[in-house]
């Protein structure tokens, strides 16, 4: 009896081995399995992260072309006077940095800034919107505190003796966004005739198309260059007719700009596109009495 009682404690330490031997191999393929898509995850985390140290870094490159532009200032301190406003509140900062025409030099400078006040400096429309941006995204997202900041600034160039070319440039952080948007405004002025210039004005008649062609082939030499232009596209017919009067005059060229997110992604490319003026002298209204370009 003492025999048969061995003997089946022996079978069934043998089956139980046995046993062990056929799952292990079935727990390292599972063991294996997990720890290839651990790696998959690891791998494509990384992935990702490079992809955002990238896009922060030409985001940053992007912006700083942006604001380290060279422009008129200090040639026209004497007739363009750098305005303030500041004011902070608990959902919201307004940080405005803009060009006042100075109404002692010509009491008809006043058309610049009146059009420049209702239009750019509305501060109790915007902080409405802003405030109602409020109610709809971050209650909902059931956010406590989420800060919102508009700052704008400018470029300015003198174009011989009578045209005065302005870049507004308005920097949005909107609360939960990763990058700062950008947004521009370009207004021609023309100082003797106190009166904006636009761009059936500088240009002659039918030259869209011609135009819009230099653009995109400025855009796709860019693309193909590989450089900073890496997922950025042609401008539509579309686009280029919202944005034709986005332009200033400086020095030999003239500048469009265009929004983030119209021909490059916020995070990568450019927010203008330069054209030189003797690329499209024969596009410009040059045989006026007065030319706006000499």
């Amino acid at each position: 009896m003492r025999a048969l009682i061995i003997s089946v404690i022996i079978i069934s330490l043998i089956a139980c081995n046995r046993t062990q031997i056929k799952e292990n191999p079935e727990k390292d393929t599972i063991d294996s399995e997990q720890l290839l898509d651990q790696n998959k995850d690891s791998s494509q985390y990384l992935s990702e992260e490079n992809l955002e140290l990238n896009q922060e870094k030409t985001k940053s490159i992007k912006v700083e072309r942006l604001i380290t532009i060279k422009d008129d200032k200090k040639k026209l301190q004497e007739l363009v006077i750098a305005k303030k406003f500041y004011k902070e509140e608990d959902f919201y900062v307004l940080d405005y940095k803009y060009p006042y025409l100075n109404e002692q030099i010509d009491t008809n400078n006043t058309r610049f800034n009146d059009f420049l006040t209702e239009n750019y400096l509305d501060i109790e429309a915007t902080e409405n919107e802003i405030l109602e941006d409020k109610v709809i995204f971050c209650d909902s997202l059931g956010i406590g505190r989420c800060m919102d900041k508009r700052v704008m600034d400018y470029k300015i160039y003198a174009v011989k003796s009578n045209l005065l070319s302005v870049l507004l440039y308005k920097e949005n952080y909107y609360s939960g966004m990763k990058h700062a948007t950008y947004m521009f405004e370009c207004l021609n002025f023309d100082l003797n005739n106190h009166k904006f210039i636009y761009y059936n004005d500088f240009f002659i008649e039918n030259s869209e198309k011609e135009l819009l062609t230099t653009i995109n082939k400025i855009i796709s030499d860019g693309i193909n260059s590989g450089e900073l232009f890496y997922e950025c596209w042609e401008l539509s017919e579309g686009d280029f007719k919202v944005y034709k009067n986005n332009f200033v005059v400086n020095d030999d060229v003239v500048e469009f700009y265009f929004d983030d997110c119209i021909i490059c992604p916020s995070y990568t490319g450019t927010y203008s596109i330069e054209i030189p003026i003797t690329e499209i002298m024969h596009l410009i209204r040059k045989y006026n009495n007065k030319p706006l370009i000499g």
